[in-house]
């Protein structure tokens, strides 16, 4: 049996990654910066803005050449990294 929602269908979502989806909408930049996460145990806040220019760096010093002082990993080389870790405000920009 087929049922039909009482709601509309959600909006299309765009032809793009997540990662742009969630961060680099143009709109984005008129947004007030806002808290993100808190590590209750220390106070420590990460606001959306420090958050999403850690998640860039992490992924430029990932992604650059050894040469250039980065670990030069490629995903077409096969290359994978783990992560083991507590629950931290740093694990959160490894895990994005």
């Amino acid at each position: 049996m087929y049922y039909k929602s009482l709601f509309p269908d959600p909006p299309k979502v765009p032809e793009s990654n997540l990662h742009h989806f969630f961060f680099d909408r143009p709109e984005q930049q008129d947004w007030p910066d806002y808290t993100l996460f808190v590590d209750v145990a220390t106070g420590q806040r990460r606001s959306f803005r420090e958050f999403v220019e850690r998640v860039r760096d992490g992924a430029t010093a990932l992604g650059t050449d050894v040469t250039q002082g980065g670990l030069g990993l490629r995903p077409e080389n096969g290359d994978l990294v783990g992560i083991l870790s507590e629950n931290c405000l740093v694990c959160y920009i490894f895990l994005h």
